[in-house]
């Protein structure tokens, strides 16, 4: 009989996946799956895609909309929360359209770049539990643009044109805060050919931006990101309202009733 490790989440095995169990009539050890298994590929796969610890295990159903303190705001969370849930229901049925999601508002820390988590944590578990591929990756627009500029160092380990070819043909991008980099000519025609291959290739694209789409043009004044994103993505209104300082408090609330005992 295996022992019990807190390095499996369900303690039932001893971390290795594998429970043992004695057969007396036999006379002998046989082994069969603990569920952790399924869990840790599921985290291998969510850690390869780059996607925070943050956000690891957001949902779309632990998306509290009533956190929100405005009516307005709860009800614009309340139907980017259905659009999100149809997303991944119908996730078969959209991979053929080609049309991805843009999540925007002005507000910082409204709760965009969580949803956009949950959805791809959704979409990961809900294919590698019926055994079908998809790859997905994760990134903010500030740092693919830093990983793709290191990569042009002739020590890099990885080149450029392999980060970019990796993002252009991902099954599931979520580009995280398009707008707030540092652009330029250059940014404008990375993005440009990053998209366009996408838009092509009918490859999924979650947005999220402070900035609706037609407003992107202030930071990418040659229209192309715009007019390539508009045909990309679904535009989903999010609350001006910020829930990250709330649910700090709320964490900082539970941590101090553990403290406290």
């Amino acid at each position: 009989m295996s022992s019990i490790s807190d390095k499996c989440p369900y303690k039932k095995c001893d971390g290795s996946s594998l429970i043992w169990i004695m057969d007396h009539e036999e006379g002998r050890d046989f082994a069969r799956e603990c569920d952790c298994k399924e869990f840790k590929k599921l985290r291998f796969k969510l850690s390869n895609a780059q996607l925070p610890s943050e956000f690891a295990d957001t949902t779309i159903n632990s998306f509290d909309v009533e956190i929100y303190e405005k009516a307005e705001s709860q009800e614009q969370a309340t139907l980017a929360k259905r659009y999100a849930g149809n997303f991944v229901k119908n996730f078969d049925l959209i991979r053929e359209e080609g049309k991805g999601l843009y999540l925007y508002s002005r507000t910082k820390g409204s709760g965009k770049t969580r949803l956009a988590a949950s959805i791809l944590n959704a979409i990961v578990k809900v294919y590698d539990k019926d055994g079908r591929r998809v790859s997905v990756y994760y990134s903010s627009t500030a740092d693919l643009l830093g990983e793709i500029r290191r990569g042009f160092d002739k020590d890099a380990d990885v080149k450029s044109s392999d980060v970019i070819d990796a993002v252009r043909n991902v099954d599931l991008l979520v580009l995280d805060d398009i707008g707030v980099e540092k652009t330029g000519d250059w940014v404008e025609e990375t993005f440009t050919r990053i998209l366009e291959h996408r838009l092509l290739n009918m490859k999924l694209t979650i947005f999220t931006s402070n900035l609706a789409i037609d407003e992107l043009d202030s930071k990418y004044p040659e229209g192309r990101v715009r007019d390539r994103i508009k045909k990309m993505a679904f535009p989903v209104k999010m609350p001006e309202e910020q829930i990250r300082s709330m649910l700090a408090e709320k964490e900082n609330e539970d941590m101090l009733n553990l403290l406290l005992g």
